[in-house]
């Protein structure tokens, strides 16, 4: 049987990417799994563009369309905010904790693990700065993802502009994708989060309760690969967001996965509606804030097609969005180089319509 890390090297916090890129930058979906099946066994390694795409993927039933509901989750209880410390000249930080535990397993979904708040130096009025919502790439889509030291590239330059950034993790982090059993404990954490909308919705109620530095109506969404897809889910369900960045996103999570949903559902109980109910496009119609959607055209990983559909999806039903491209880059450096500085430029036009 084939080694999946002949395809996908596996990167420290899970996940396999394709080799040419950089830890931490890509992947929305890059996998790889043994099923233990009649006595056999079945490898299937999936990478979107570059993987084993075979037919269609299982159809999800009708309940996969409706949105998800976590009001029964309780945020955690915030700790009063410590001091900030200085990473640069232009950045201080500090570790927020949202419980004893850190390893993305919790009795309560999202109480637990850390977020990261960043604010530019210096003193700031009540409600002076914008804030960016943000999470960790690398994740298959059917687990979680904690934060890393890879992670800050794309955290600092929104801070270097000026705006308040706080990062998260989601449950249900993935240290083996090749060990079923590690798999299937992901995935019911990542599920019981919600596709960690429970994070996303701690995270901005840490902002409006503990970061009197933000203005509430000034807060976005933000991420990559698959924080990108999950960045979009996050404001097709949540009203209170003033638009989201979307960099190389999965849009269509099941399409992505294809017909290896019905493998993964020999392990993972619901992963078929799961992953149609987690996908941003089955809640199109409830994204209503400003979209700003970046692909570089020469992304092995994620295909611009989908990405350039969406966005012009989204503007057939009346929607306010940014689509820009880039020529070169790959999944990754396009984003580092010519997205985030595109983004930023976006973030003033949007600023400057609220004031």
């Amino acid at each position: 049987m084939s080694n999946p890390n002949q395809f996908f090297p596996q990167q420290p916090q899970g996940g396999f990417y394709p080799q040419q890129q950089p830890k931490r930058g890509c992947s929305c979906v890059a996998i790889g799994l043994v099923i233990l099946m009649g006595g056999g066994a079945l490898f299937a390694a999936l990478c979107c563009g570059v993987g084993f795409y075979f037919g269609t993927p299982p159809e999800a039933s009708a309940n996969a369309s409706q949105p998800f509901t976590f009001d029964d989750v309780p945020p955690p209880v915030f700790s009063e905010r410590g001091e900030m410390q200085a990473v640069s000249p232009q950045v201080n930080s500090l570790e927020v904790s949202l419980g004893d535990d850190s390893n993305g397993y919790y009795d309560v979904p999202g109480v637990g693990g850390k977020l990261l708040l960043y604010l530019p130096p210096g003193n700031h009025r009540p409600k002076s700065l914008p804030c960016i919502l943000i999470t960790g790439a690398g994740s298959n889509l059917l687990s979680g993802m904690l934060l890393g030291d890879g992670d800050s590239p794309e955290h600092l330059p929104y801070v270097q502009a000026s705006y308040a950034v706080v990062a998260y993790e989601l449950d249900g982090p993935s240290d083996n994708d090749t060990d079923p059993g590690q798999m299937r404990r992901s995935y019911e954490a990542f599920k019981a989060a919600r596709a960690g909308l429970v994070n996303a919705r701690n995270a901005l109620q840490y902002v409006l309760d503990e970061v009197s530095e933000v203005d509430p109506a000034q807060v976005y969404a933000a991420g990559h690969s698959s924080a990108a897809t999950h960045a979009l889910l996050f404001a097709e369900h949540e009203p209170r967001l003033a638009g989201v960045i979307a960099y190389a996103p999965a849009i269509n999570v099941p399409k992505r996965f294809g017909p290896l949903l019905r493998a993964f559902a020999f392990q993972m109980p619901g992963v078929v509606d799961f992953a149609a109910q987690s996908s941003p496009h089955t809640h199109r119609e409830r994204l209503k804030c400003p979209t700003f959607l970046f692909h570089a055209e020469d992304d092995t990983n994620c295909p611009l097609s989908e990405t350039r559909d969406f966005a012009d999806q989204l503007k057939q039903q009346g929607a306010d969005v940014t689509f820009v491209t880039a020529v070169s880059g790959g999944h990754y450096n396009s984003m580092i180089n010519d997205g985030i500085p595109a983004a930023i430029k976006w973030l003033r036009e949007q600023d400057r319509k609220k004031k």
